[in-house]
C-alpha cells in the first residue's frame, strides 16, 4: 500500500511533518508519538498488513519533534497551537472524524482536541500508555524511572544529556535485545535530534482536562490501553482518575506489558485496535 508523506501547515506557519497508508475507505487513526520520539516508532504499525487493510493511518511529529518546525518561544506551545496541528494534518489528508491514538506525551493532545475542537470532532480517543494531561496528575502518574530521568532530559551537559535519552529510550522497551536493537538506534536518534529547550517546551502548555471529562461523560469512545510492567508510569492512576469520567469506554492491561506497549505487544495492540475502530 502506497504512502504518503507531506508537510501540513499549522495555524500559525509551523510546518507538521505527517504520513499517511491503509485503506482510504475505512476509519481513519491518527498516531501521535512520545516525548523525544518521532512518527519512526510507529514504522511497526505502518507495515502490519492486517491494520492497513482495514483502516487508514496517519502519524505526525509533534512540533519541535522530529521532521516537524521547532519554535523557539514558550508561547509557540500553547493548547490551542497544539489543537490547531492536529487539524492541519487531518484536514491535510481530507479526513473526517478521526480516531485520536496517543502513545505516552501524545495522548496529552487528546485534551488540546476536545478543549479547541468542535463537539463531535473525534469518533474516538486510543491511550496507549497515555499522559492524559499536563498538570497535577504527572506527579502521581510518573514512576520513579521517569522522575529521575526528567531533571537529565534538560540538563546542559551534554554527555549526561545524550545518556538520559538513551536511559528513556531503554526503559520503554522492557527487553532490549540484538532482535530490537536497529529499533532502539532509531529512537534514540529521534531524542537525540531535541535540546533541553526543545523538552522543555514540549511539556510547558497549560491544560484544563474538564473538557476531556466532559466528552467523556457526554459519550466520546476511549480505548485504554497499557501493561502491567510499564517502567515510567503508573497507568492505574490514569485508570482512576481519568477514564472514570468515560461513559463508553474499554480498558485493556497487557500482563508484561511495558511502556511501548504497541512495539512488544503489536498483534495483541492491534486487534485491541481493529475491535474498537471498526465495531
Amino acid at each position: 500500500m502506497s504512502q504518503v508523506s507531506k508537510l501540513v501547515i499549522s495555524s500559525d506557519g509551523c510546518e507538521i511533518f505527517a504520513e499517511g497508508a491503509g485503506n482510504l475507505d475505512g476509519p481513519t487513526i491518527i498516531l501521535i508519538h512520545g516525548l523525544g520520539s518521532s512518527t519512526v516508532v510507529f514504522n511497526n504499525l505502518f507495515k502490519d498488513d492486517k491494520l492497513l487493510s482495514k483502516v487508514y493511518l496517519v502519524r505526525y511529529d509533534m512540533r519541535s519533534h522530529g521532521r516537524s518546525g521547532r519554535p523557539v518561544d514558550q508561547s509557540d506551545y500553547s493548547s490551542p497551537k497544539f489543537a490547531a496541528d492536529f487539524m492541519a494534518v487531518v484536514d491535510g489528508f481530507n479526513r473526517q472524524k478521526p480516531y485520536l491514538l496517543g502513545w505516552s506525551l501524545g495522548g496529552t493532545v487528546a485534551t488540546d482536541v476536545c478543549t479547541h475542537c468542535p463537539a463531535g470532532y473525534l469518533s474516538g480517543i486510543i491511550y496507549v500508555s497515555a499522559l492524559p494531561y499536563i498538570g497535577a496528575i504527572m506527579m502521581d502518574l510518573a514512576k520513579d524511572c521517569l522522575k529521575n530521568l526528567h531533571p537529565r532530559l534538560i540538563r546542559q551537559d551534554v554527555s549526561d544529556a545524550l545518556k538520559a535519552r538513551i536511559d528513556f529510550v531503554d526503559s520503554t522497551i522492557n527487553d532490549c535485545n540484538a532482535d530490537n536493537w536497529d529499533d532502539r538506534l532509531l529512537w534514540v536518534g529521534a531524542f537525540s535530534h531535541l535540546d533541553a529547550n526543545d523538552v522543555l517546551n514540549a511539556m510547558s502548555r497549560q491544560q484544563d482536562p474538564e473538557p476531556l471529562f466532559a466528552a467523556g461523560r457526554g459519550g466520546l469512545r476511549l480505548l485504554h490501553l497499557y501493561g502491567d510492567a510499564d517502567q515510567q508510569l503508573d497507568n492505574v492512576v490514569v485508570e482512576e482518575q481519568v477514564s472514570r469520567h468515560f461513559i463508553n469506554k474499554k480498558v485493556v492491561v497487557i500482563k508484561g506489558g511495558g511502556h511501548a506497549l504497541f512495539y512488544e505487544f503489536q498483534s495483541q495492540v492491534v486487534e485491541e485496535i481493529l475491535a474498537f475502530v471498526t465495531m
